[in-house]
Parts: C-alpha cells; sequence; structure tokens
C-alpha cells in the first residue's frame, strides 16, 4: 500500500514499516496436486454430511482405497480443514451419568453382536403438523443400527415383528433386549415374546435415559445429522430418509468408538476373527 498509494520505494517502504524485504518478495508456497486433491475431497464430504468434523472425514479418508498410505494425520486434516473454511468445533467432554439405582443395568455389558439390543421411539412431526414416531433399533457391541422403522403410532405387536425381522435378517436371536418402560414395551404381548424366543429383558429404571445411553446417542445423531436437515411430508419420504440414513450410518459414517471403523466393517471383522468360536 505504501507503495502504490503513496510512491514510496520498496527500500524505503520496508525500512519504515520494519518489514524484511525477503519476506515481502515471498510467495504463497505452491499447492502440490495431492494437497488440492485432497482438499476437493474435504469439500465434498463437507457438503454430502455437513454435520461432520474433520475427525469424521479424516477417517473417511483412510478407508478410500486411493488414500491408502498417504499422509493423512490428525494435524495436517484439522488444518486443511480450516484453511477450507469448514465447520471445526472443539470436542466437547462427555460427563457420564449413572445415577442411582443403575441396578443390573449399570453392569451389563455387550460382549459380542447380537448380545445386547437397544430400542427407544424418537418423535418428530411431519410438514402437516402430525406427529410421526420413528422406532430405532441398534447392537450395542458393534453400534449397528438394525432398524428405523417410521409410524404414526406403534403397538407391541409392531415391536415384535420388527424383532423378528431382526432375527430373521441376522440370523441370529438376541440374548437381551434393553428398553425403557413404555406401554410398548412392557405389554403382556412382548414378554410372552420374550418368554418364548428366548430372550431376557434389561428395562432401565423409570426416569433414567442414561441407563440406556447407547440408543440415546443414536437418537441425538440421527436427529442432528438427518431429522433437522429435512422437512417430512409424508411417510413414504420419511422411510426413505430413514433407510438412507440407515445405510450412510452403517455403511460410510466412521463411529469413533471403533477406531474410526464403520458399524458394519467392524462386525465383519469380528465375524472373520471369531469364525472358530461362532462354529
Amino acid at each position: 500500500m505504501a507503495q502504490e498509494k503513496f510512491g514510496a520505494s520498496e527500500r524505503f517502504a520496508c525500512r519504515v514499516l520494519g518489514q524484511n524485504r525477503s519476506a515481502l518478495r515471498m510467495g504463497p508456497p505452491e499447492t502440490s496436486f495431492e494437497e488440492a486433491q485432497l482438499r476437493t475431497d474435504l469439500r465434498a464430504i463437507a457438503v454430502k454430511h455437513p454435520a461432520w468434523g474433520w475427525r469424521k472425514a479424516r477417517w473417511h479418508l483412510l478407508a478410500q482405497p486411493r488414500w491408502d498410505g498417504a499422509a493423512l494425520n490428525t494435524k495436517r486434516i484439522r488444518r486443511l480443514w480450516r484453511l477450507e473454511g469448514l465447520t471445526c468445533k472443539p470436542k466437547a467432554r462427555k460427563k457420564r451419568r449413572t445415577g442411582p439405582g443403575a441396578g443390573e443395568q449399570k453392569r451389563l455389558r455387550a460382549q459380542y453382536p447380537m448380545h445386547v439390543l437397544s430400542f427407544d421411539f424418537q418423535s418428530d412431526v411431519t410438514s402437516c403438523g402430525r406427529h410421526i414416531r420413528f422406532f430405532n433399533v441398534i447392537d450395542e457391541y458393534t453400534r449397528t443400527a438394525l432398524a428405523i422403522i417410521p409410524r404414526r403410532s406403534f403397538t407391541a405387536a409392531d415391536v415384535i415383528a420388527v424383532l423378528e425381522d431382526i432375527i430373521a435378517e441376522t440370523g441370529s436371536t438376541p440374548t437381551y433386549v434393553r428398553s425403557d418402560n413404555g406401554p410398548e414395551f412392557t405389554a403382556a404381548a412382548l414378554t410372552a415374546w420374550c418368554n418364548m424366543a428366548g430372550v431376557e429383558t434389561a428395562f432401565i429404571d423409570p426416569g433414567s435415559p442414561w441407563q440406556n445411553g447407547f440408543v440415546e446417542s443414536f437418537n441425538a445423531q440421527f436427529r442432528r445429522e438427518q431429522l433437522t436437515g429435512e422437512i417430512i411430508d409424508t411417510m413414504a419420504e420419511a422411510s426413505y430418509l430413514a433407510q438412507e440414513w440407515k445405510d450412510i450410518y452403517n455403511h460410510e459414517r466412521p463411529h469413533g468408538s471403533l477406531d474410526g471403523m464403520t458399524p458394519s466393517t467392524y462386525w465383519k471383522r469380528w465375524t472373520a476373527e471369531n469364525q472358530l468360536a461362532i462354529a
């Protein structure tokens, strides 16, 4: 500005402003093809998954074959993520809540896939103002979303039908099912089905949602990454959006507690490593 506006020489302007002449002449470093491609991929991930941060973006890139062996450390990805002007929220420290009366449910921990299934209802509204309920079922060990079923209302028979579909799809029966004390979950029909199928129930204490933390966390992610950004008009649209996010969650979305793997990859790896025990 001193040169252009006041006509000062470069030597005089640098001496007055205390600027080194070599630093003034130094241009921005050239961007390599790899870094340009990496920044393009980061922008594409941010557009497709606006709720993701740089950590999930890094895990997602590591799972792609073309970035195999590339230097994708956390500092580099975070730096490029910020240079692109993308959202970079600080990682919040989570406070564990156990509450009084956790009992057996506090000590019950899934040890293998289909050991403990957690399910809960999640509410939303369509554009006409009518309520809609999503019945979400997850496997606690692999964090796999086994079902996201939207309906206007649910009965115990509907819950049983969803659980039977999950058993038919996975080929195995859960050992425990964890839920709250809602009327659909404590009905005589569901209790009778659990006794017939050999499934144990692990009801949480009333007013203690932290005892069912896995599915509560899943509900929060589903709302933040899908429901918040969508306007649902019909039940068909709700079913499509639920199935779309279920596929993304199971096959694309990296999970922090699974060392950056997706739930489906983690389940497949566990199955391959424990094939002899399963047989």
